[in-house]
């Protein structure tokens, strides 16, 4: 019996076209009402999470920024940013290489991009950033009040991506992770950080076994999450480390992948 679901937002809860399929609401719908606890795990901030939560119109615990900040209610069940130091030495090693760079703090967003990468991030996560330099996370807890948890690096060359990330990884060492979330993306994350934690740490807090969770995602940084639960579930269009770190695979994200994988094994 399962208890709670743990879902990945983008390609994974998500359409290509950001909503999610009446199928997959209506699923989740009942397995909620049926007293499965709803758990989103995302690299989104929390207010780039909202939009998902109220297409699904059932409450929710948040695990944002993938596990970094995990939040029932008002109840912080954890908060790690990454390091000053760590933050300040990706910047400057990523400063005019690359298309975005991204400061996510809890409920706004920094960003500094071209107008195209910028009108692309407020259409994702329905949300209008602030324009600034990132490159001092000082500055962004001046402009926007909060501190940020990581830094989300966007540019549409997948080679530059990953030679980026190897070259991050040397430097950087084990004060900070760095991640992909998508084909076009990386991400700079407090050491340690996983979304496999919030399996843990949200199954804690409801009173649960881990064994008692069901977990979908569909790219790299859902890996330690779908292996974690119970029954771990990589979409169709996932990545491949998604894939092999999954129970069973699903339909894709287009096709409402997640209810088919709860009317499946039996959990609506």
């Amino acid at each position: 019996m399962y208890r709670a679901i743990f879902t990945d937002i983008d390609g994974t809860l998500f359409r290509q076209d950001l909503t999610i399929g009446e199928r997959t609401k209506k699923a989740i719908r009942k397995a909620y009402e049926s007293g499965v606890s709803i758990v989103l795990t995302s690299g989104r901030y929390i207010t780039g999470m909202e939009r998902a939560q109220e297409q699904l119109d059932v409450p929710v615990i948040y695990a944002a920024i993938n596990g970094a900040l995990i939040k029932s209610g008002n109840t912080y069940l954890r908060e790690k940013r990454i390091e000053k130091d760590a933050y300040i030495m990706a910047a400057e090693h990523l400063r005019g290489k690359v298309s975005s760079l991204i400061a996510f703090c809890e409920t706004k967003f920094a960003i500094d991009s071209d107008d195209g990468w910028y009108d692309l991030q407020t259409r994702i996560c329905g949300d209008e950033g602030i324009r600034m330099d990132i490159s001092d996370p000082d500055q962004v807890l001046r402009k926007t009040g909060e501190a940020p948890y990581k830094i989300l690096v966007k540019d549409n060359d997948r080679k530059k991506i990953e030679r980026l990330m190897e070259e991050l990884n040397a430097i950087l060492g084990k004060r900070a992770k760095v991640i992909s979330s998508s084909y076009n993306n990386f991400e700079i994350l407090p050491w340690g950080i996983d979304k496999e934690d919030a399996v843990e740490i949200v199954s804690e807090h409801l009173g649960i076994k881990t064994d008692e969770t069901i977990a979908f995602g569909d790219w790299d940084n859902d890996a330690g999450m779908i292996r974690k639960a119970g029954l771990g579930v990589a979409m169709a269009n996932g990545s491949e480390n998604a894939k092999a770190a999954a129970g069973f695979i699903t339909l894709s994200n287009d096709e409402d992948g997640i209810a088919y994988a709860l009317e499946k094994f039996s959990v609506i």
